[in-house]
């Protein structure tokens, strides 16, 4: 069954635009298209990625010590490159405790299983004391380790140390978990506010870390801590342009499988407190 047009609907058919209409209209008559019939693209908003300068230290095939500072994003799977060891912080060497910034690569660097490894590489940054490097940045902590508490010179004297800092760590639960004795945990997991306390600088702080040529325990004040390692997870983080922004940190290095296989298993901030809690 048929159904009549209401006047309305007539009304609007008849004035809709056509060509054949359209010819026929006084010049006066004829409107722009419509608006809402352009289409516009409009470029997509970059996302800005905030930078610092790092500074490197590398060895060269030919035994050249060479410097570079680089400015690269401030994400963490970068920072954590250079944000191991306070200045001050010892290391234990062929002869004896050197001051981390008085390391060269190529110094012979003691490790807890009885070896010695030169340094391939070491990295350093400044703090941001601030906050300023992005728009929610807060100001960069610190973590001091007091004299002792650790066990007898374990540290001596107190050990600053960065966010990045892991130590070696022994925990009843640790072999069920993951099937060893110990395992590196995270400096900023172990905050207790008496023999780890989290510090807010005042003044500007530089960091390091240092790489050897295989991932190892060594000791920095007494403490088992480790060399630089990306870690086992670092490629899932590290893509494209970043990988190679991130591998232009290390020119020793030509990829992220050069670092080779780590000393330890890591745990994480959320492991140690379930820990912990056993």
């Amino acid at each position: 069954m048929s159904h009549p047009i209401s006047n309305e609907s007539a009304q609007w058919r008849d004035a809709t635009p056509t060509p054949e209409k359209v010819s026929n209209w006084p010049a006066s008559q004829v409107a722009v298209e419509p608006q809402w019939s352009v289409r516009r693209s409009y470029p997509k908003p970059q996302i800005e990625v905030a930078t610092r300068s790092y500074e490197v230290m590398w060895r060269a095939g030919n035994g050249d010590i060479l410097d570079r500072r680089i400015t690269a994003p401030a994400v963490p799977v970068f920072e954590t490159a250079f944000n191991s060891f306070a200045r001050g912080a010892l290391i234990a060497t062929q002869k004896g405790p050197v001051s981390v910034e008085d390391l060269l690569p190529g110094d012979l660097i003691e490790t807890t299983d009885g070896h010695l490894q030169p340094i391939s590489w070491i990295g350093s940054m400044t703090l941001d004391i601030n906050g300023t490097r992005g728009a929610h940045t807060l100001p960069e902590k610190l973590y001091r380790i007091t004299e002792e508490a650790f066990g007898f010179e374990r540290p001596a004297p107190d050990l600053v140390l960065g966010a990045a800092a892991h130590t070696l760590y022994r925990a009843d639960g640790i072999r069920s978990y993951l099937g060893t004795p110990v395992a590196l945990a995270p400096i900023v997991g172990l905050v207790d506010g008496m023999s780890v306390i989290e510090v807010t600088p005042v003044t500007s702080v530089r960091t390091y870390h240092i790489a050897l040529p295989q991932h190892a325990i060594i000791r920095v004040n007494g403490v088992e801590m480790e060399s630089y390692h990306p870690g086992t997870t670092a490629a899932a983080h590290l893509t494209g342009d970043m990988r190679i922004r991130f591998m232009g940190l290390f020119p020793h290095l030509e990829s992220l499988g050069d670092f080779g296989a780590t000393a330890q298993s890591r745990l994480t901030a959320s492991d140690l407190m379930m820990l912990q809690a056993v």
